[in-house]
Parts: structure tokens; sequence; C-alpha cells
């Protein structure tokens, strides 16, 4: 299982296929399904690519715009290419 990176991101609205995004990040990081209260979020990195990331619940239905640290970043383009196989 690839080792994903934690990276500063920001809230960002959540897509229209967001329930099959979340499915497809559980895929591919199983830690996600822990009961650690962290959230799979809708997140911008601060280099502007959109991704879901483990953010906690606090944060991440705050809805701001500040930075934060989100764990296990996954970019939306390997979340598509997960959600096709």
């Amino acid at each position: 299982m690839p080792k994903y990176p934690n990276r500063i991101v920001t809230n960002r609205k959540s897509p229209s296929n967001e329930a099959d995004l979340i499915n497809a990040y559980k895929e591919l990081n199983p830690r996600a399904c822990r009961k650690d209260n962290l959230d799979i979020a809708a997140v911008r990195a601060k280099d502007g690519t959109p991704g879901h990331a483990l953010l906690s619940q606090n944060i991440n239905r705050s809805k701001d715009r500040d930075n934060h640290v989100g764990q296990n970043f996954i970019p939306d383009k390997e979340l598509k290419k997960q959600i096709k196989k």
C-alpha cells in the first residue's frame, strides 16, 4: 500500500459525485475506515490540486478557508482512476 503524504489544504465545496470519491478513497486508504474522529474531506492542496484528505471533524465541518494539515492526501485524479476500475 502506498504511503500518502500529509499536505497543507483548505476546505472546498463537495463535488456532485462525493459518495463515489469517498468509496474510492476508502479502497485506496483503508486507514480511513477507523473510528478516530477524522472525516474524509473534500480539500484543495496549497498548490491548487483538488483531492480528499483526512481532517478532524471540527475542522471539516467548520467550512472555513484557513490552511490545515490534511492527513493522507489523495488527488481526485487518482480517485477517479480507482472509480473506473
